[in-house]
């Protein structure tokens, strides 16, 4: 019995002495930080999501659901010009309304989305069911599927952060680099958007993470096996990346220097940066053959997309557009404006204002610094030569094209972190509690910008123009068959699952649609439109073709001649007959 005693007392020791300072006391850190990290992605979610908002995301999530059914990269979210690139490119003018291929997004986010509706659906639960008088301002879907799959990105791109670190630095500088990412506001807004700037975001950095483990492994003459197998799922991540973003293709000529660097200027190393380049172009090669095949473009229409949102097609008029007609020099021309406009209007603040000041600032300085280990600073060029990259192609794109720019925080937060530690020890500082405080100053220099965030006033609803319930209201009205003309298509898409054309640019492209590509059984206009402005965009504007139809005062020729008004006049919604006698809350708009 005293031997049952001794031993009893003796496990009791391990264990108390294990959770003292053994496994157990690591266990209970990794549980806390785990605690600590959900908590900062509850707290943001709750206060900041109220569903998706922007039409980018409403997009790739209806994609994701269109793949999830049909297995194919169609969109529902039909834009006239698309509508054009079809009817030049199918014999018999076919614009291919009810299967139209998507020709703006690469496949991979939306594979993932589909992926995720696919386990929703075989466990027997419909995510895009919204109940009848429910307030929800979202699908199932968005909070079960786009919202986990972003903030599981995110959450995998902070532990490549600190493997990354504790590879390049040390382990101190690892934790703290990937504590400073989940604090900041810049991973969980671009978390909570429901676009692939997640995703993209970690593949870019774990193609890089694994090149690094790679050059690494060769340079000590590590087995083959060791070094190959990273170089290889590089270039696996590097071209899902691609596929994700099509601008992540400006991490590929940073990882080939950076691999060029270590094996080897004159000693081989052209040769390990042509291969890494070549089996990227192969793996990314089937889907530029789709679009070409397609479009006749490798990337479809996204290049076209230069000239949106330009002085000569303002906001999305270049979508709308039923026959464009522009030439090689307006093309450029209005590429070169949009550029600068970019960079010295309304985006001014992206690239200095990225990572909040301190570390950015930090960052940038390290490029006047050499550092001891040699891979730190041929990783710093292959990055700086990306970062280059990017700033100057996404300069003409849209602003989410700009904001991949933050792809690179990981790397800014590394490089600046090691940069301070230099400072911290160039300074000598004999007391260690005023090092302890520095390092706690440049976190919380850090997670100022997510606290702001989240302290009231809190996100506020989608609409205007974006309320689930009167959008799915809407589009119940019509038939899967049928086929409505909207200013958010990309709305009606997702939460009403109806084949959605973008509102033409003037009421003559309607009638060509109508009579001649796809007959139209309803409109729905809404705030988009109507609170544009009277005089200069509806009266004498753009717009002002449609301004008879949006007052209830439609042509006489018009098709769509029975109309309701919607949420106290701000929506109007027109059909060809009348559909909603037995709803309730619509009230007959004036005829």
């Amino acid at each position: 019995m005293a031997h049952d005693n001794r031993s009893f007392e003796s496990t009791l020791h391990d264990i108390v002495y294990s959770i003292d300072t053994g496994a157990g006391l690591k266990i209970i850190q990794v549980v806390l930080y785990i605690l600590f990290l959900l908590v900062i992605v509850m707290l943001y979610t709750a206060t900041q999501f109220r569903g998706l908002n922007s039409e980018e995301a409403m997009d790739y999530a209806q994609l994701g659901r269109n793949m999830s059914i049909s297995g194919g990269m169609v969109t529902k979210n039909i834009r006239p010009v698309t509508m054009w690139k079809m009817s030049e490119r199918n014999p018999g003018e076919n614009a291919r309304i009810s299967d139209h291929p998507d020709l703006y997004h690469p496949p991979a986010y939306p594979a993932v989305l589909a992926t995720g509706f696919k386990i929703f659906e075989l466990i027997g639960v419909d995510p895009f069911h919204l109940p009848e008088g429910t307030r929800a301002t979202s699908l199932p879907a968005e909070q079960w599927v786009i919202l986990p799959v972003n903030h599981l990105f995110t959450i995998l791109t902070g532990l490549i952060v600190f493997l990354l670190g504790k590879r390049l630095f040390s382990r101190e500088i690892g934790f703290l680099g990937m504590t400073i990412y989940y604090l900041s506001n810049l991973a969980w807004a671009n978390s909570i958007l429901g676009i692939n700037i997640p995703m993209a975001g970690f593949f870019v950095v774990a193609s890089f993470h694994l090149m690094v483990i790679a050059m690494l492994n060769r340079r000590d003459r590590d087995s083959t096996l060791a070094w190959a197998l990273p170089f290889v799922f590089s270039v696996i991540f590097s071209a899902i990346a691609f596929l994700t973003r099509y601008i992540a293709i400006t991490a590929v000529p940073g990882i080939a220097l950076f691999a060029w660097l270590m094996a080897g200027r004159f000693r081989g190393g052209t040769r390990y940066a042509l291969v890494f380049t070549l089996l990227v172009l192969v793996m990314i090669s089937p889907w530029l053959y789709r679009n070409y095949t397609v479009s006749g473009n490798l990337l479809g229409m996204a290049g076209h997309t230069a000239i949106a949102e330009t002085s000569m097609y303002p906001d999305n008029a270049f979508d709308r557009e039923l026959h464009p007609e522009f030439t090689i020099t307006q093309f450029t021309s209005n590429m070169k404006e949009k550029w600068v406009r970019n960079y010295s209007g309304k985006y001014n603040s992206v690239i200095p204002g990225l990572g909040g000041g301190v570390l950015m600032a930090l960052f940038m300085t390290t490029f006047f610094y050499h550092f001891v280990r040699p891979q730190v600073n041929y990783l710093r060029w292959g990055l700086g030569l990306s970062l280059l990259l990017m700033v100057f192609i996404a300069g003409f794109f849209s602003e989410s094209s700009i904001h991949m720019f933050h792809v690179f925080w990981p790397f800014i937060i590394l490089y600046g972190l090691a940069f301070f530690y230099i400072l911290i020890d160039r300074l000598d500082l004999g007391v260690r509690l005023y090092r302890t405080g520095l390092k706690c100053l440049i976190v919380v220099l850090s997670m100022i910008p997510m606290l702001l965030t989240i302290l009231p006033p809190h996100a506020k609803s989608t609409y205007p123009p974006y309320y689930a319930p009167i959008i799915k209201n809407v589009t119940d009205m019509l038939t899967e068959r049928e086929v409505l003309c909207t200013d958010m298509p990309w709305a009606t898409a997702w939460y009403g699952d109806r084949i959605s054309i973008l509102l033409p640019k003037d009421i003559d492209d309607f009638y060509e649609i109508n009579d001649y590509k796809q007959y139209i059984s309803g409109m729905y206009i809404t705030t988009i439109t109507k609170n544009k402005p009277f005089v200069k965009q509806l009266l004498d504007g753009p717009e002002k073709s449609w301004l008879p139809v949006i007052s209830g005062r439609t042509p006489l020729d018009f098709p769509l001649k029975q109309a309701v008004s919607l949420n106290r006049q701000d929506q109007i919604f027109l059909s060809d007959r009348n559909r909603w006698s037995t709803r309730e809350a619509a009230t007959p708009a004036q005829q």
